[in-house]
């Protein structure tokens, strides 16, 4: 691990997750699950669940008349309350099933995304083996691992002791009350304990996120030569783009140079820049620049100009311009047109009186 010292490249993060490899936090989804018990479940359809079930119990107990046997009494209930008793005690069920379901895919996509890990092996024989198994429980991941699981019972532990014991008097005076009365305060008592022991477990929960994230980026660094690698593996070797470039390079001048002949006129500077310029009023605007060059470069503009009786004229300040602020086959900008329009009206005149 020394020598990685870079972050690892997107095509690496990319692979990893195609691998199964992201950074997920377990205990984020069980500290939800928690939390939502705590707010939800129990105050909502748990509290309906327990409900039912004590008017199912009221209501069979009413039923029952001296003398009458235990088959008696179910058959009764079988009859007369079955299908309404499924219905509302099915309910509930479906509704805090369904909840956990969404939570606990909502604090998976919250993590890690929508992937798919396309490269993951269905039985990975590292996983099984117990040598590798006894090497992680001895790693530092083995390590955290306990202290987290340490701090969690701690915690909580202090948490549902602190809580339990301001709720004492109220606990004792629960076989006291009566039945509805006391799976009121129940509830109340359950949903405060979940929620409290919930909100400290989350806290721990986020940290262990960030831990799994940082030990997930940790694992995935790379080394220098890991990078130089990879460019080799997707853009192709240095060396072999390089020659590619020059050769585009080369295609590139040649074509600007045969495009000499066409031009109007060459503005130069006086040696060491060449700029062809054509103007053709039914094509374009503007005049156009058809090559430009420095020093050996320029040099080749002027001599391919002389060879085709093309005129050249320097102009310093609108060749140093032309140079820098316009590209091949662009046209000049509005502020050089007057500057331009001059050059052109000398060159013509001069063909025109030849």
């Amino acid at each position: 691990m020394a020598d990685k010292t870079e972050d690892p490249t997107p095509r690496k993060l990319r692979e990893a997750r195609e691998r199964g490899q992201v950074a997920r936090s377990i205990e984020l989804n069980s500290a939800l699950i928690l939390l939502i018990v705590g707010v939800w479940i129990i105050p909502g359809p748990g509290s309906l669940l327990v409900k039912s079930l004590q008017s199912i119990i009221v209501s069979t107990i009413s039923k029952i008349k001296p003398g009458m046997l235990v088959v008696e009494v179910t058959t009764t209930w079988l009859q007369q309350e079955y299908l309404g008793s499924l219905v509302i005690l099915v309910l509930p069920l479906i509704e805090i099933l369904v909840g956990i379901m969404v939570i606990s895919v909502v604090a998976n996509y919250m993590q890690t995304g929508l992937y798919i890990p396309s490269k993951r092996k269905f039985v990975d024989p590292d996983r099984v083996n117990p040598l590798r198994g006894i090497k992680r429980l001895f790693s530092l991941n083995g390590v955290v691992n306990l202290l987290k699981s340490t701090l969690k019972l701690v915690v909580v532990a202090l948490v549902a002791y602190q809580f339990l014991v301001g709720k004492m008097d109220q606990i004792v005076l629960l076989s006291t009350m009566e039945l509805k009365s006391g799976l009121s305060s129940w509830i109340g008592m359950a949903t405060g304990l979940i929620t409290r022991v919930g909100v400290s477990y989350f806290i721990l929960a986020v940290a262990d996120y960030i831990y799994q994230r940082w030990d997930y980026m940790r694992n995935l660094r790379m080394s220098k030569q890991d990078i130089m690698d990879e460019v080799k593996q997707t853009e192709g070797d240095p060396f072999v783009r390089g020659r590619i470039r020059q050769q585009q390079r080369r295609m590139a001048q040649m074509r600007m140079m045969a495009n000499v002949p066409k031009s109007d006129v060459v503005v130069v500077n006086p040696t060491h820049l060449a700029i062809a310029i054509k103007y053709d009023e039914k094509e374009n605007k503007a005049p156009v620049v058809l090559a430009k060059g420095a020093d050996l470069v320029a040099a080749r503009i002027i001599d391919i100009a002389k060879e085709n009786n093309i005129e050249v004229v320097q102009n310093i300040p609108v060749a140093r311009a032309l140079y820098k602020s316009v590209e091949i086959e662009q046209e000049i900008p509005p502020e050089m047109y007057m500057a331009m329009a001059e050059i052109l009206s000398f060159v013509f005149k001069k063909i025109k009186n030849r």
